[in-house]
């Protein structure tokens, strides 16, 4: 769909060189001249309007979407879903890993709040990116019934 943007450049602005010498102050009327009191000309436009920052996506929006896209973030879902599902091994034997190596701290009773805490969290995202593929693919759906029901009409 779109280029790879680094997050940490999206809003930097760089400086561009500049189109020529500035114009100094505008000098003050001689003090001998008399002041007519007429009102001071408007500074012209810069030459180089300022450039805007790039769009947080990378260039203009792709406002085209279609079934197979949207079965693609299903399945990103569902891949991001199983790597969170995969660290609760990991977080437990890290937990059992350091209960063993700091027996006799204090911390290693906040050990099962913390563990019951990750659970928890991990619950709950994978349940949210279950659903997100869930409801990606019933985009999907609506949208082929849209394309076909569309397409019936003008035929």
């Amino acid at each position: 769909m779109s280029r790879h943007v680094d997050p940490s450049a999206v809003y930097t602005t760089t400086a561009e060189p500049s189109p020529g010498p500035s114009p100094g102050p505008t000098p003050s009327p001689s003090p001998s001249q008399p002041d007519d009191r007429s009102p001071a000309p408007e500074p012209s436009p810069s030459p180089n309007p300022s450039p805007t920052p790039p769009a947080p996506w990378g260039s203009d929006p792709d406002v085209g979407v279609t079934s197979s896209f949207l079965r693609k973030r299903a399945d990103d879902c569902e891949v991001a879903s199983e790597i969170v599902r995969k660290t609760r091994g990991v977080a437990e034997d890290a937990s059992t890993g350091l209960a063993r190596a700091a027996d006799g701290w204090d911390f290693i009773n906040s050990l099962d709040e913390l563990e019951g805490r990750w659970e928890a969290l991990n619950k709950f995202v994978v349940q949210r990116l279950d659903q997100a593929a869930e409801n990606f693919r019933l985009s999907a759906d609506a949208y082929d019934a849209n394309e076909t029901r569309t397409a019936s009409q003008f035929s």
